[in-house]
């Protein structure tokens, strides 16, 4: 082997590293710019669900109060995407809603739909 050669290769191991560090990075911002959404989705659906195990009160004040949660967590969701059914005696919270993030090159809408039953 000789010294051009070694020299091209460990130029070419310099690049693959820098690459694969520059990609690793990328994917830790996507992550970071994306996982507070998805928390605040997780917190509004523990209260879909603990408002469910207790309810007591009316359909549209289930709705009110998911929405006010919801607009606490800075979450886009509106009065008319939240469901509120009885069948055979259970209630049943269904909602639905959509976060858009713009990243640097790219924008993603990201969907959701917490949702709950209790007897």
């Amino acid at each position: 082997m000789n010294n051009t050669t070694s020299a091209l290769t460990g130029k070419l191991a310099v690049w693959r590293l820098i690459a694969g560090i520059g990609v690793l990075g990328s994917l830790i911002a996507v992550l970071l710019a994306l996982s507070p959404i998805y928390l605040d989705n997780y917190r509004l659906n523990r209260y879909v669900h603990e408002l469910a195990a207790s309810s007591g009160t009316s359909d549209e004040t289930l709705r009110a109060e998911i929405v006010a949660r919801a607009h606490q967590l800075d979450l886009p969701l509106q009065p008319g995407d939240v469901h509120v059914t009885h069948d055979g005696g259970k209630l049943h919270i269904d909602t639905k809603y959509a976060v858009r993030r713009d990243l640097a090159l790219y924008s993603v809408d990201l969907h959701f739909h917490p949702q709950a039953s209790a007897r």
